[in-house]
């Protein structure tokens, strides 16, 4: 007993420093030197518009897509991003019997029961990369003429 008691000792203290410990920045990705991207938004801390690559994962199975987004220069952009749920089929039953007018049974058909919609939401976002996209540089609002 005494000697099971420190090895209890040090493992509840391995487990209490762990948890304690912050969480490691390892969520946020450096994609090229001024461009992170972290959650849902990427930041963008150069001269330079980037064109930035990412994959949607989505809960439902295979429905995982590629996109891209332009961040401005020296400024964040919010990831606009969504899943669409789809439509599952209801299960096939058998239907009723029904009485012919001779009286004999009809051999009941299949039918199909009412389907549902099952929504999908998003799971994660990966960076892929992002490349420096002049091309659409946001140009200044015009300043109104004294005219």
């Amino acid at each position: 007993m005494a000697r099971g008691m420190p090895l209890g000792l040090g493992a509840v203290a391995l487990i209490t420093a762990a948890v304690g410990t912050p969480a490691p920045a390892a969520f946020a990705t450096d994609l090229t030197e001024g461009v992170v991207c972290r959650d849902h938004i990427c930041r963008n801390d150069t001269d330079d518009i980037y064109r930035v690559q990412i994959r949607v994962e989505c809960s439902s199975p295979g429905s995982a897509y590629e996109m891209s987004v332009w961040v401005n220069s020296h400024s964040a952009e919010e990831m606009q991003v969504g899943c669409n749920g789809r439509w599952e089929q209801g299960p096939m039953r058998l239907g009723a019997p029904s009485r012919n007018p001779d009286g004999t049974w009809s051999t009941p058909t299949m039918e199909r029961e009412p389907g549902s919609y099952v929504p999908s939401s998003v799971t994660g976002i990966d960076y892929l990369s992002a490349t420096v996209d002049n091309s659409n540089r946001r140009r200044p609002a015009p300043v109104p003429s004294g005219s």
